[in-house]
């Protein structure tokens, strides 16, 4: 994945395929499951999806790209839950 992105800065057609193609379907999909998560009351509303897509897939391009570390799922796993631990909705004692 990396190699396309470094090809498609010379190639932005090919960037944009593989935008359109490969990317853009799987941010639809984590979109759709975080307002999911906001509409049965699992995140809160008011928080921004399309930001917290990009801080999930920022983290994790930034690692694929520069290679700062192992891209493995327990990585992406802690990441999401990082991101996610403040955007859970905190359920009151008592009710």
């Amino acid at each position: 994945m990396a190699e396309l992105i470094a090809a498609g800065q010379s190639d932005p057609a090919g960037l944009r395929e593989l935008y359109e193609q490969h990317i853009d379907p799987r941010r639809a999909a984590a979109l759709l499951d975080i307002e999911r998560g906001q509409a049965n009351g699992e995140i809160v509303r008011d928080a921004d999806a399309e930001l917290l897509l990009e801080e999930i897939f920022g983290a994790i391009y930034y690692r694929m790209l520069f290679r700062s570390g192992p891209l493995t799922e327990e990585y992406a796993d802690k990441i999401v839950d990082q991101v996610f631990r403040g955007l859970r909705v905190r359920k009151s004692r008592g009710r």
